[in-house]
């Protein structure tokens, strides 16, 4: 369950939670997108770059999406075995990625990209 404090916190108190959860060493990388692709090549582009950064990028860094479906899961998904992918979603809702560990932060999706962003 997702204690009730943490629908009472601010953004930058969020993102501060979320930090310490991620581990004060973890070099974040945060995967912006549209949920969808835009041309016809994207898609293989998104999972091209899923597959090499996290075989290129150093063990301290994961991999924190929107939680949104189409290519911020496309990218989790083809993101080595998934376990350093994070998916911020607001509180009560899930990313249904069934890869990677889902990160609650915000009452609804305005907050929650706000704490993306602070993060």
């Amino acid at each position: 369950g997702q204690p009730g404090p943490m629908a009472e916190e601010t953004n930058e108190e969020a993102a501060q939670r979320l930090r310490k959860e991620l581990g004060p060493q973890t070099r974040i990388v945060c995967i912006s997108a549209n949920r969808e692709f835009r041309g016809p090549h994207s898609e293989a582009l998104v999972k091209a770059l899923a597959t090499k950064l996290a075989a290129e990028v150093g063990p301290k860094a994961k991999f924190l999406t929107e939680g949104k479906a189409g290519v911020n899961e496309t990218f989790a998904k083809h993101c080595g075995d998934g376990s350093r992918v994070w998916n911020l979603v607001p509180l009560g809702r899930s990313s249904d990625f069934g890869v990677g560990t889902d990160l609650y932060g915000g009452k609804g999706l305005f907050e929650r990209e706000a704490i993306f962003y602070v993060l």
